[in-house]
């Protein structure tokens, strides 16, 4: 059987889920984005080329990807599902975990608990909004990442400056309640039905507790509760594999971002400790072998 990574690059830890991956398949091809391209032609499906090599032959096909090529990335996604290899995400769920406000959109009404978020375009509509929630607020780029392009205003003289410059960066408007924490919130690894957390901790007088931004990881047994409204926001998003970001609260929690490439590092397994690669791995597998077997292969 064949498998195959496409990463990109700054997503390093793409090596430990290939050297897991090398356990379960027989063949094992890692793939920058980069290096990928899209051939069509008449009356033939489309193909995912990797030099002379056809990904759309694979059996399995793991993409990690960034929303900085997201409109390639959307293509990529939606021709592998449609050619054959398992792929551990729907067609539009890797658009919909890169768009804040659309994951928002989605999980609503689905039965988990997300913050209060607006959508708007006028700065005059957004300090309305905001006064209606309730100061704090919290603004988020639509497209942000890694904590960045997250923001916080404590009142509207705050918030004004913050939405003026992203009207002038030409950027969408997405205000949300902010809650109260310490600077925390809990990771939570799905795979399939399965799950395993960790708690994210950020630095000192840091309310954003993104690793990458010099936060922690530390154990955390997270409620059952959680873990199932996890497991069902991925199913929502159209995920198998994905992290789901909690933030605890006087309800049990409320999600705030799906992770369509969470960070896999020799150190979330410690903390975790379990190995959350070969975990994938072994998931990616079984679900490569359902499809050879529908397919009568």
């Amino acid at each position: 059987m064949k498998f195959a990574i496409i990463y990109t690059p700054f997503l390093e830890q793409h090596p430990h889920i290939i050297e897991r991956a090398e356990e379960y398949f027989d063949s094992v091809l890692a793939v920058p984005i980069h290096g990928i391209r899209y051939e069509y032609q008449n009356d033939e499906p489309p193909k995912v080329m990797y030099k002379n090599t056809d990904l759309s032959e694979f059996d399995a096909v793991f993409p990690r990807l960034s929303g900085e090529d997201l409109l390639f990335s959307e293509q990529l996604i939606e021709i592998l599902n449609e050619s054959g290899p398992y792929v551990h995400m729907d067609s539009d769920s890797f658009s919909l975990s890169s768009n804040k406000f659309y994951t928002m959109k989605e999980l609503s009404g689905s039965g988990v608990h997300i913050p209060r978020s607006i959508y708007t375009l006028s700065t005059e509509t957004a300090s309305e909004a905001a006064r209606d929630i309730g100061y704090p607020v919290t603004i988020k780029l639509i497209s942000g990442y890694g904590g960045k392009g997250i923001m916080r205003a404590k009142d509207d003289s705050e918030l004004r400056p913050i939405i003026d410059t992203l009207e002038v960066f030409e950027q969408d408007i997405c205000l949300q309640d902010f809650i109260e924490n310490p600077g925390e919130d809990i990771r939570i690894v799905v795979i399939g039905e399965e799950t395993y957390s960790y708690k994210r901790v950020g630095l000192e007088k840091e309310w954003r507790s993104n690793i990458s931004r010099g936060g922690e990881r530390r154990e955390v047994d997270a409620p059952e509760a959680m873990r199932e409204m996890a497991v069902r926001a991925s199913k929502v998003a159209g995920f198998d594999i994905c992290g789901v970001d909690i933030i605890e609260s006087e309800d049990g929690g409320h999600i705030v971002e799906i992770n369509a490439s969470p960070g896999i590092t020799e150190e979330t397994s410690e903390v975790v400790g379990i190995d959350i690669p070969e975990r994938m791995m072994k998931f990616v597998h079984s679900k490569a072998l359902e499809n050879r077997a529908r397919e009568g292969v």
